[in-house]
């Protein structure tokens, strides 16, 4: 294997490196993981390890993975090398969580991400130590991780659904700035006479947008709230600040999280497989994937202006630019010849 992904293994490198300023050794099984990855579709150490193209037995290469992922990345790295990836400007950013089950261990990730092509840009993460809903200390602590390490990145709302709710929270998010784009849930209440939501906005119907009269407190801040019903018949109250169009509209990228995930997941490199629960592995795991994941988005958005992508009758692309890229990366990888390398090559500048 190491004749075949060679040729690729030191210009990635070399792309790689400023980004990330690691020891030469662990960026080279930090490359040949990035790979390895994207070749196989799995996060699957032992799987991996007749991928990566790194010298050694079978029995070698395997324990060089298990120390990898031992190692915790200097907190920043990733965050900072993924906004490069985003214009200039304010962001949109998205709280979500991921979680899932390993035996009787609970996974679960509080993740921040950026609105970003259909596709959120994962950012930053904490592995809760249980398996339930994050509590506000948690996404205080993450939020803030983020604006001290990204100090000049600008940030004009956050995105939630209604899990991520309560007083301290919202206070939190007010005092950094940060305006909330935040569903509500049904038993929110709001104003002086902490009336529920669904009260104020009865009678609602599909496809109408009501908003009430004039701000009002929050969880504690002063915000706008809006109601509107979809064909589905569910109800999306939302808590926001300035005009209601644009927020319902960037209320609607919060489904980028979920794209995300699945990515990560079923429709990519199948997170879930890892046997690995302690958080700093798995953390270390979702930085790889993570670059994983950048490379092919930011190659389908390459081919997909370049070649016309079939759209299906509900408006949606027959492909993702995400699956588009890692099927095209995928295939040059598994059939090395000196064309594909050529071809590999091209694209190496666009990541780096």
């Amino acid at each position: 294997m190491k004749s075949r992904s060679r040729p690729l293994h030191d210009p990635l490198q070399t792309a790689l490196r400023s980004a990330f300023p690691l020891d030469a050794r662990r960026l080279a099984v930090f490359t040949a993981l990035v790979l390895a990855v994207i070749q196989a579709r799995t996060v699957v150490l032992y799987t991996l390890k007749t991928h990566v193209a790194l010298p050694g037995s079978l029995t070698a290469r395997y324990q060089r993975l298990v120390r990898f992922v031992q190692f915790s990345f200097p907190d920043g790295l990733f965050p900072r090398f993924a906004l490069s990836f985003l214009p200039d400007g304010p962001v949109d950013l998205i709280l979500d969580r991921t979680n899932w089950r390993l035996g009787q261990q609970d996974v679960n990730i509080l993740l921040l991400s950026a609105v970003w092509n259909g596709f959120s840009l994962p950012l930053m993460w904490t592995l809760l130590p249980h398996g339930g809903a994050s509590d506000s200390r948690a996404r205080e602590s993450l939020v803030a991780r983020f604006l001290t390490l990204c100090p000049d990145q600008p940030v004009r709302c956050l995105l939630a659904d209604r899990e991520f709710i309560g007083r301290h929270w919202f206070c939190f998010l007010d005092q950094h700035g940060i305006a909330p784009c935040i569903r509500l849930p049904a038993r929110a209440t709001i104003g002086a006479h902490r009336l529920p939501v669904w009260a104020v906005f009865k009678n609602l119907q599909v496809g109408e947008i009501r908003v009430w009269r004039r701000q009002t407190l929050i969880y504690g801040v002063s915000l706008r709230v809006a109601a509107t019903k979809n064909a589905a018949g569910e109800t999306l109250y939302l808590a926001y600040r300035g005009p209601v169009g644009p927020n319902l509209r960037r209320y609607a990228q919060r489904w980028q999280a979920e794209n995300l995930h699945a990515a990560l997941k079923t429709r990519g490199f199948n997170l879930e497989d890892t046997g690995l629960t302690r958080a700093e592995r798995v953390s270390t795991l979702l930085t790889v994937v993570s670059v994983a994941f950048i490379w092919p988005a930011v190659t389908g958005e390459l081919l997909a202006a370049r070649t016309a992508v079939q759209i299906k009758s509900h408006g949606h692309r027959a492909v993702s630019v995400f699956r588009l890229g890692l099927d095209h990366l995928q295939d040059l990888l598994l059939h090395p010849s000196p064309s594909s390398w050529r071809t590999l090559l091209t694209l190496m500048p666009r990541f780096e």
